[in-house]
């Protein structure tokens, strides 16, 4: 619609081709005879009437006059606009408006059953996962005893989910034949089909273990080798069970249905992460910081910072540690970093960015509640940045084991520099999606569209990569005139904020910063493109060798990126589907309702309420977590005088901590499945301090509890500070 209308005036009248009729009403009637007619068709209808007489038999010749010109003004403008399309609508309007017309189609089509897509992501991406055993545990299956447990208990688990399909299904039916309107009934077929295949699968599995599976283990440690969902349902279908519930798990999976467009946005941000990691742009980055020579504390420091961003555009759901993870380790490693600090880094690198614009989990609470918005959430949420990274900064200099050290900054500048040099083509191709995305579509990178902007930016990104540069100097050419277009948008508006003929609905000071952030936009991307043509790149070592996994061809990327994609997809979303129905239980369970109404003060509240939040965080995943709290937590924290804005940051902080500390601490397992278990297992230490051993969580949760602490407790002292750390924005009404 928005290439329609920047291509053809009135676009939206010139796609009615074809569709709009010609009008059948006269545009030139006699009124007066029109109105003779109407007076004598008035007069008989009176007549007729017997209760004329009570209301009067007086004909409002005015009244009747001034409604057939009504008439006749909106027969012209039919007229009129029939006559517009005919005249000004040409085969390539129309060829424009078909194509336009079937893409509104489909994804009109596609709106209306975003529950069953997302039933068929579960269903298929699951069954993917369970075949190539990839779902989420403790620690990966390795022996036959592993095998045969861990299948055992994925066979459980989805039979139990089977059972549960079927009887969710029976009790609609019941309801539906006692006349109770049931909604989306069609979805029962779906889970029950994709429960009976997981099951299949599991049976199957079981009977025929792999041939490279090793003899020995003990079944103590088999134990830990049973996926996490599959604990969950164990354990939440056998509480449903006991309290006759026995559909109970199929009933908390719906639930998630009706955020069926946030979860499906979290499969595309999957598939940013692995895309991600078919690039180069981990390894540039990295060349860019290394003439520095800094301390393994310090580059850890520096690495936390960078990987923030590409943290929250991921969706901080620990895709960022499965797209970057080995490459952030071995470089710490290579930068002289102990294993215990580089794999405490390396799990860090994929929460810190979870308060960050446009973290899907902020996008989420903001969704389920009307208390606080995602502005709010995201300015608030990058002052906790700030803090949590200083703090990490400060723990880490104290755990350092050699002095901290930087190189010159006369000698490591010029050198950084250069080595940014092979960046620009990256910010060409990504600048260019991003002008196209905002001057011809209005459509900004933001919260809302990354999830379809980001990953256009990474195919053209390794369209460049894996095939040849005629792609940048294409993307160059277009970049070239969008900034020309862009441009003269500016001085147009710069015309107009001088005449002071502001448009509607806008300001003059909404257009100044409008103005001022496409100079400053429009002034870097031109900048890149000026060093990126007249300043010869230096040749650069590729020291880094071709990770497993990463394609060396665009299809070979483009195949690889998806297969992970589409392991992570079904171990996480099933992972969050059962921590939904976990988080069930304990509502169920009146744990969370024994907590009283009001408490003495604002600070045994706040205490009990961390102690709840830390502990569900370390049990449960985020985006089922946050479904909880918002039902049972949220409103007992407003009750007793904690502010809604206050409440959720110290619900995302809670949650970055779970995401790191045991027994769940999915970033350390997602980065020993980047790592590998042989590398993990070099970095155990036999002796030294306690907090050497276990440095790669003890480091991560100081700094992350002494976070949550300082954003808890802390603006309870200070209303000065609290206002600081959470002001309400102020939005038009």
């Amino acid at each position: 619609m928005k290439i329609g209308e920047n291509t053809w005036d009135e676009y939206f009248l010139l796609r009615g081709a074809g569709v709009v009729q010609e009008p059948t009403c006269n545009p030139d009637p006699n009124i007066d005879v029109e109105l003779q007619k109407a007076v004598e068709k008035k007069k008989a209808q009176m007549e007729a009437d017997p209760l004329a007489s009570i209301f009067g038999t007086d004909v409002d010749e005015d009244a009747l006059r001034h409604s057939l010109v009504s008439s006749r003004d909106i027969c012209r403008g039919k007229w009129e606009r029939f006559n517009t399309i005919q005249e000004k609508v040409t085969p390539g309007v129309i060829a424009f408006r078909t194509l336009e017309g079937g893409v509104a189609q489909v994804v009109t089509t596609l709106g209306n059953y975003k529950r069953l897509l997302l039933c068929l992501l579960v269903i298929i991406c699951a069954a993917t996962a369970t075949l190539s055993r990839h779902h989420i545990s403790l620690r990966p299956p390795s022996t036959r005893k592993d095998h045969y447990v861990s299948t055992f208990g994925q066979l459980m688990a989805n039979s139990m989910l089977l059972v549960s399909s079927f009887m969710y299904r029976q009790e609609e039916m019941n309801a539906m034949a006692d006349g109770v309107q049931v909604n989306h009934f069609y979805l029962h077929q779906f889970w029950i089909a994709g429960f009976t295949l997981l099951t299949l699968i599991s049976l199957y599995q079981l009977i025929r273990p792999p041939k490279d599976m090793e003899e020995g283990g003990s079944w103590g440690k088999a134990l830990l080798t049973i996926p996490l969902y599959s604990f969950m349902c164990l354990s939440a279908g056998s509480q449903f069970i006991e309290q006759g519930y026995y559909h109970g798990i199929s009933v908390y999976l719906g639930m998630m249905m009706e955020l069926s467009t946030l979860f499906l946005s979290l499969a595309l941000y999957i598939w940013i992460g692995m895309l991600l990691r078919q690039t180069k742009l981990a390894h540039l980055v990295f060349d860019v910081l290394r003439p520095w020579r800094m301390s393994p504390e310090l580059m850890c420091f520096v690495v936390l910072a960078v990987a923030a961003l590409p943290t929250a555009y991921t969706g901080a759901s620990g895709i960022f540690v499965i797209a970057a993870g080995a490459t952030i380790y071995n470089e710490l490693v290579r930068a002289g970093a102990r294993k215990q600090l580089a794999l405490a880094a390396t799990a860090m690198s994929g929460s810190m960015g979870v308060v960050l614009r446009p973290c899907l989990l902020v996008v989420i609470i903001a969704a389920l509640n009307n208390s606080v918005t995602t502005d709010e959430l995201f300015t608030s949420g990058l002052k906790l940045f700030g803090l949590s990274l200083f703090l990490f900064f400060v723990y880490s200099q104290f755990a350092r084991t050699s002095p901290a050290r930087i190189a010159p900054f006369s000698e490591a500048f010029p050198a950084s520099v250069k080595r940014l040099l092979p960046l620009l083509p990256y910010v060409i191709m990504m600048g260019t999606v991003t002008v196209v995305f905002r001057d011809l579509l209005d459509t900004e990178l933001n919260e809302n569209y990354a999830p379809i902007i980001l990953p256009v930016m990474l195919l053209a990104v390794l369209a460049y990569e894996k095939t040849s540069e005629l792609f940048l100097h294409i993307f160059s050419v277009a970049l070239v005139l969008l900034l020309g277009y862009s441009f003269y948008h500016m001085w147009e508006m710069k015309g107009l904020l001088d005449a002071g003929t502001i448009p509607h609905g806008t300001s003059a000071a909404d257009m100044k910063d409008m103005l001022w952030e496409l100079f400053w936009r429009n002034g870097i991307l031109a900048a890149c493109l000026v060093f990126r043509y007249l300043v010869k790149t230096p040749d650069m070592d590729p020291h880094y060798k071709p990770e497993p996994g990463v394609g060396e061809k665009l299809e070979s990327s483009l195949r690889f990126a998806t297969n992970e994609t589409t392991g992570h997809i079904g171990a996480l979303l099933m992972l969050m589907a059962l921590s939904v129905s976990t988080g069930g239980i304990i509502e169920r369970s009146g744990l969370l309702e024994m907590l009283p109404e009001h408490f003495p003060s604002v600070w045994v509240a706040m205490t009990l309420l961390v102690v709840t939040m830390v502990i569900i965080g370390m049990i449960m995943d985020p985006y089922g977590a946050v479904i909880l709290v918002n039902a049972t937590i949220a409103q007992v924290a407003f009750d007793n005088g904690i502010a809604p804005l206050h409440f959720w940051m110290i619900t995302l902080v809670a949650f970055e901590l779970g995401y790191l500390t045991p027994p769940v601490a999915l970033n350390h397992l997602l980065t020993r499945h980047v790592v590998g278990d042989a590398e993990v297992e070099s970095a155990r230490l036999e002796h030294g301090s306690f907090f050497r051993r276990y440095e790669k969580y003890l480091l991560p949760i100081a700094v992350m509890l002494t976070s949550l602490l300082m954003v808890s407790y802390l603006p309870l002292m200070s209303d000065s500070l609290h206002h600081w750390l959470f002001q309400k924005i102020a939005t038009g009404g």
